[in-house]
Parts: C-alpha cells; sequence; structure tokens
C-alpha cells in the first residue's frame, strides 16, 4: 500500500515537474519566438533603409549622369551649329575669293574713269553724283574685302604677344567713339598669359565687338571690357548694357548679312566668328535683359596650330 502510494506521489511530482517544464519551454518558446519577430522586423527595417539610401544614392547617380549626358548633348548640338556655320563662313568667303579679282578689276576701272569725269570743267554740275558713285563703289570694295575675311584658309601671321597691351593701345580709341555717343567705355585688365595672335585680325575683332557693344546701348549707357585666365585659355569679355539679344536670333549670330540693324551689312560678327575661327578660339555669348556679354576663348600658345 505504502509503496503504491509512493509511486502515486512519484508519479505526480513527476508529471508537475514535466508540466513545469512544459510551460517554461513553451514560455521560452514564446520569448525565442517574440525575440525572433523582433530581430526579423529589424531586420527588415535595416535592410529596407539600407535599400532605400541604395536606391537613393543610385537615383542621384543616375540623375548626375542625365545631368552629364544632357549637357554633353547640349554642348555637341551647339559645336555642331558652330561648325556648320564655320563652314557656310568658309564656303562664302572662298566664292568671294574667287569672284573678288574678277569684280575688283572693272570696278578699278570704273572708279577711274569716274575720279577722271568728276574733274572735267564742264561736269562739275555733276560732282555731287560722281562723288556718291566712288564712295558707293568703295563701299562695294569694303563689303568684298570683308566676304574675303571669311575664307577658312586665309593666310594669318600669328605672333606672341600680350592681348593687354593690344587692348591698351586700341582703348582710346574706343573711349573717343563712345564719347561721341554720349557713352562710356571701360577697360579691366586682368592677369594674363601671352597669346599667339594676328594683331590685324585681333583688332579687327575687337573693334567690331566694340562697337557693336556701343551701337546697343542707349545713351548713357557703359561697355566694360575685360580680360582674365580661366584654366589655360586667355579670354576677352565684352559686356553691354544693351536690350539684350532675343533667343530666335542667337543662333544665326555670325551669318552673313543677318543684322537687326536699320543700317549695316551682318557681316561684322560673321568677321569675327571666322577670326576666332582661325585662331582656335571660341566665341560664347551671354544675353538678357541687363544686357549682353561676348567672350573669346583663346588656347594656349601650344595648341594653336600653324596652316
Amino acid at each position: 500500500m505504502v509503496n503504491d502510494r509512493t509511486n502515486e506521489l512519484k508519479q505526480e511530482v513527476d508529471k508537475r515537474e514535466l508540466k513545469e517544464l512544459e510551460e517554461q519551454r513553451l514560455g521560452l518558446q514564446r520569448i525565442v519566438d517574440d525575440r525572433e519577430r523582433e530581430l526579423k522586423h529589424e531586420a527588415e527595417k535595416i535592410e529596407l533603409k539600407e535599400l532605400k539610401a541604395e536606391r537613393h544614392s543610385l537615383q542621384g547617380m543616375i540623375d548626375d549622369r542625365t545631368k552629364e549626358l544632357n549637357h554633353e548633348v547640349e554642348k555637341r548640338k551647339r559645336i555642331e551649329l558652330e561648325v556648320a556655320k564655320l563652314e557656310r563662313l568658309n564656303v562664302i568667303g572662298q566664292l568671294a575669293a574667287g569672284l573678288g579679282h574678277e569684280v575688283r578689276n572693272p570696278m578699278t576701272t570704273i572708279r577711274g574713269f569716274l575720279q577722271m569725269l568728276q574733274n572735267k570743267t564742264d561736269l562739275l554740275t555733276y560732282k555731287s553724283y560722281f562723288d556718291l558713285m566712288i564712295e558707293e563703289l568703295d563701299r562695294t570694295n569694303s563689303i568684298i574685302s570683308d566676304f574675303l575675311s571669311l575664307a577658312k584658309n586665309k593666310q594669318t601671321e600669328l605672333k606672341r604677344q600680350s592681348l593687354n597691351n593690344l587692348l591698351a593701345n586700341l582703348f582710346p580709341l574706343l573711349l573717343a567713339d563712345a564719347y561721341t555717343q554720349g557713352k562710356n567705355c571701360i577697360f579691366e585688365p586682368g592677369d594674363q598669359a601671352d597669346v599667339d595672335i594676328d594683331t590685324n585680325e585681333i583688332t579687327q575683332l575687337v573693334l567690331n565687338f566694340a562697337r557693336n557693344g556701343l551701337e546697343s546701348m542707349s545713351k548713357d549707357g557703359c561697355l566694360t571690357i575685360k580680360t582674365f585666365m580661366e584654366g589655360q585659355n586667355r579670354v576677352v569679355s565684352f559686356k553691354d548694357e544693351g536690350m539684350g539679344i532675343n533667343p530666335e536670333h542667337i543662333s544665326k549670330l555670325g551669318t552673313p548679312f543677318f543684322t537687326t540693324k536699320e543700317s549695316g551689312t551682318g557681316l561684322g560678327l560673321s568677321m569675327c566668328y571666322s577670326i576666332a575661327d582661325r585662331h582656335r578660339a571660341q566665341i560664347e555669348v551671354e544675353t538678357g535683359s541687363d544686357g549682353t556679354t561676348f567672350l573669346v576663348r583663346f588656347p594656349q600658345p601650344e595648341s594653336v596650330i600653324y596652316s
């Protein structure tokens, strides 16, 4: 009897212990499960955060690359337009070179006879007519000369010199031109290395840009000419205080005979683009309601190839 009771008690204890152990096991399992869920949730949050960060980084890289590609596309379009423009100028220049001799010879003959006739006493009444005809012939000859300067193969005499010195020598002429129009002109020379240039051609380029700038402004306007270094490039800028250039006209700048002026041949800027091309220089225009700036960038002398 005693043994049976003892066995029963022992079995009862064992059952309780097993039950407690099972409850402990289940409790621990719940803790483990809860912790696993927490860890899984944390891992998902971390993974999601990392994925978001990676996605943000990739999106940033994509945006940056897209901007670079768009910039390159725009740059390529500008270059293609410049090349096409220069090719047109070259064709016109070559055509002018071919016709120049044939046209100038008879013009010289006509001019000579007009000069002879205007001095005859019986024709003095018509002297003003002869003067006008000679003046128009000279203007035509000047236009032909401008055309000849558009040819890419026009010979240039490059000499290493200071743009600051060249501009300083021209400045009194530009200032006098500005004063006669009731305007002002400022020259701000910066630190700049020498460059290989053709003195006569760059003089013409400076005069054309300066006079265009002065003509674009109303009375009391000021034209500012600056020189500075931009990397290895030597830069000259011409900034006016005019009304700016119509965006529709930007792509036409430098096209022969394109002009918004009441008088003029539209060859001034064409000459500037041709001169810049022969010097391996680049022309850039920035315009707005507060005025227009033309920048001419000359390369370092080593990059200029003598033709």
